[in-house]
């Protein structure tokens, strides 16, 4: 639902933007040039979805246990900020414009819930603490408004840790993630170097399977190790403010 939000109003902008620029008369052809290379900054609003599976081992684990082996023993939502830089280059053919980006972004996107297993003394977190993303973008310009769709590699570090509090024990794991980003959005030149956009992205991060200690307090080890599977995703609507080099 907050995917199909997002593009909806991603579209609204695009209509009142391309009405806003029909009323400067008809357009030949694009008077504006979007070519060339561009770096900025955005920020807005990321939601995040994060699920961690217990992974039966030899003998189970501090944790482990009291999953239910194959099942999404944690699930983690979370909505919150997120900021980051980007940057890229385009080229303009008549009004088709083809480019590439690379962004890197920071959320604030972090849950701990009470453990339905233990709910008296375990918490579970789930957290994505950045991302990055490589993408190529298609677009179609009207003069100083460009709407675009993208499409390419996302990678993120994803965190996952359970916590015993009378046992005074933790397991916690920390990887990167490697998937994929699809989007759209809509720039609008203010001036021949400034631009102001919106942009959506979809964010698949994938799973990621790993196998750590439980560490007590005291620093001393648990008997057995605990696996897990954690798989991420986010959508993110973001504001973007970018510079243009060169003429």
């Amino acid at each position: 639902m907050k995917r199909l939000i997002a593009i909806a109003a991603l579209a609204g902008l695009s209509a009142t933007a391309a009405s806003a620029a029909d009323l400067a008369g008809p357009i030949a052809g694009s008077a504006y040039d979007w070519s060339g290379f561009y770096a900025g900054a955005q920020i807005g609003v990321a939601n995040g979805d994060i699920t961690a599976t217990d992974v039966t081992q030899p003998n189970g684990g501090f944790f482990t246990d009291a999953v239910p082996a194959g099942t999404e023993g944690f699930h983690f939502r979370d909505t919150n900020i997120a900021g980051g830089v980007h940057v890229g280059a385009q080229y303009q053919w008549n009004q088709f414009v083809l480019g590439g980006e690379a962004s890197w972004t920071a959320t604030g996107i972090r849950k701990t819930i009470v453990s339905p297993y233990f709910p008296d003394s375990d918490t579970e977190t789930g957290r994505i603490q950045h991302y990055a993303t490589v993408i190529g973008r298609i677009g179609y310009a009207f003069d100083r408004v460009l709407i675009y769709a993208k499409g390419g590699y996302a990678g993120g570090e994803v965190g996952f840790k359970a916590r015993d509090n009378d046992a005074l024990v933790t397991y916690e794991q920390n990887d990167w993630h490697n998937g994929y980003a699809i989007g759209a959005g809509i720039d609008y030149a203010l001036t021949d170097k400034l631009s102001l956009g919106v942009d959506y992205t979809h964010i698949d991060l994938g799973s990621k399977t790993s196998t750590g200690p439980n560490v007590f307090d005291n620093g001393s080890l648990g008997n057995n190790p605990e696996t897990y599977k954690v798989k991420a995703r986010a959508d993110v609507v973001m504001a973007r403010l970018s510079y243009k080099f060169g003429n």
